[in-house]
């Protein structure tokens, strides 16, 4: 995809349709070039807690693989991938711990583990690793998937409040196995600062 995408592309092109369905669930339905790779649909149906610093999804995606050249044409490769994820928040220590279980790209099954620090200013740095039922053989050089990730709010280096932030993440080298669809507007991810303790945080810090 980097070698032979043509000078005039694009990476995404989505429609978000995200809504909570009843008391402490909020559900999402996506559609279009999800990512540089992939497009087509997925869903996520997302349950957290007010009192509690523990979250729950579940997430189902039929995606088709997009053409080299970046724009709106598909490959003949399809599949439907499904991940249960699961995140806990321990406060007292700003981490956070993260596992998924489910089938990824390349049809293998297996889980990654992701465990990250998150100040409540926005800055995360974190590390992750991937293990499905792939080989070492099959896998290849690295044998799974992992890597670190940082990424900074551009809250505090901009004077208009937003919720976005940019990063870096590197991981050792790409293989198809353990591999994840790249969602934007993952709730998973995206409802901090929406739980008792969370809500603490950034009130202090607010004060200081």
């Amino acid at each position: 995809y980097l070698q032979k995408s043509d000078d005039l592309n694009f990476r995404i092109f989505q429609f978000d349709y995200i809504v909570p369905i009843k008391n402490k669930f909020v559900t999402r339905i996506s559609a279009g070039y999800l990512e540089q790779m992939y497009g087509g649909f997925s869903s996520e149906l997302l349950y957290k807690s007010f009192h509690n610093n523990y979250a729950l999804s579940l997430e189902v995606n039929s995606v088709k693989k997009r053409n080299y050249d970046g724009r709106f044409s598909f490959l003949d490769y399809e599949t439907t991938t499904a991940h249960v994820n699961s995140a806990y928040y321990h406060p007292k220590t700003n981490i956070l711990f993260k596992l998924s279980y489910g089938k990824y790209l390349a049809g293998d099954k297996g889980y990654t583990f992701d465990i990250s620090r998150r100040m409540p200013s926005g800055w995360q740095a974190g590390v992750y690793f991937t293990r499905t039922n792939l080989s070492a053989e099959d896998f290849g050089e690295g044998s799974f998937d992992k890597g670190f990730y940082f990424k900074i709010p551009l809250n505090r280096i901009q004077k208009s409040y937003t919720k976005q932030s940019t990063g870096f993440s590197l991981n050792s080298i790409t293989r198809d196995g353990g591999q994840k669809l790249v969602i934007q507007n993952k709730l998973i991810d995206s409802f901090y600062g929406s739980s008792y303790s969370e809500i603490n945080e950034n009130w202090r810090d607010f004060l200081r």
